[in-house]
C-alpha cells in the first residue's frame, strides 16, 4: 500500500493520525497543493475528484478520506479502530458522517472567509461560527457526556474524523467560547503523539 497526498493537507493528516493509532505503516508520496499531479490522467483514474488523499492497494485505489480510514480499519480488524460488530462500527460510521455533512460546511465557510482578510464576509463568517458552535453544544456535548472518547474508554475512527475539524476550529478561533465539554475533548485528543506529530503542524 501507499498513499497519494501532501502531508500538510487536513484530510491527508487525517488519515495519517489515524494511520499512527493503527500502527500502520506504508510510503507516502507528495501529491495535490504545490506538488501538483492531481490533474493528470493516471490520477485521475484513481481519483477521479482529482482531490488527496488517493491510497493505493495493489489494484485497488481507495478515495475520501474518511472512506479511506474504514478501509484500513476492515483490513486491520484487531486494532478494533472500526469496532468488531457491525452495531460498532455503524456508532464509528455515523459520527464520520456527521463530520463531513454537517461539521464540515461550517468550517469550510469559516476557513476560507478567514483567508479573505478585510475582504471577509463578516455576516457569513458569524452565521457559520454560530452554525458549528449550535453542533458542539446540541449534538457533540451532550454525547460525550462522562466518556473519554465519544464511543467509550478506546478511540476510534469516529474520533479522528471528529478531531481534525475540532483541529480547525480552535486553529481558527480558539476556545474562548467553546462549550466547555468539547473542549476538554478536543485537550485529550490533542495530547495524543500523533495528534501533535501528525495533525497539530502549525496549519488549520
Amino acid at each position: 500500500m501507499k498513499l497519494l497526498g501532501r502531508a500538510d493537507s487536513l484530510n491527508v493528516r487525517k488519515v495519517l493520525w489515524a494511520m499512527d493509532e493503527m500502527g500502520i505503516e506504508m510510503p507516502r508520496e507528495d501529491y495535490g497543493g504545490p506538488f501538483g499531479k492531481t490533474d493528470t490522467p493516471e490520477y485521475r483514474r484513481w481519483n477521479p475528484a482529482g482531490l488527496v488523499p488517493t491510497l493505493i492497494d495493489g489494484d485497488a485505489a481507495v478515495w475520501e478520506s474518511n472512506t479511506i480510514i474504514r478501509y484500513l480499519g476492515s483490513k486491520h480488524p484487531d486494532a478494533g479502530f472500526f469496532g468488531h460488530t457491525p452495531a460498532a462500527a455503524a456508532s464509528a460510521s455515523q459520527w464520520m458522517d456527521w463530520q463531513l455533512g454537517t461539521l464540515n460546511p461550517f468550517l469550510q465557510r469559516i476557513f476560507a472567509q478567514s483567508q479573505l482578510g478585510d475582504k471577509r464576509d463578516q455576516k457569513v463568517f458569524d452565521d457559520n461560527k454560530s452554525g458549528v458552535e449550535k453542533q458542539f453544544e446540541n449534538v457533540l456535548a451532550g454525547s460525550l457526556m462522562d466518556k473519554e472518547f465519544i464511543l467509550g474508554a478506546k478511540i476510534t475512527a469516529a474520533d479522528i474524523c471528529l478531531g481534525v475539524m475540532l483541529h480547525r476550529y480552535v486553529s481558527l478561533l480558539g476556545t474562548g467560547t467553546l462549550n466547555k465539554r468539547v473542549a476538554q475533548y478536543h485537550a485529550k485528543l490533542a495530547e495524543r503523539p500523533a495528534f501533535k506529530s501528525r495533525v497539530a503542524i502549525g496549519k488549520p
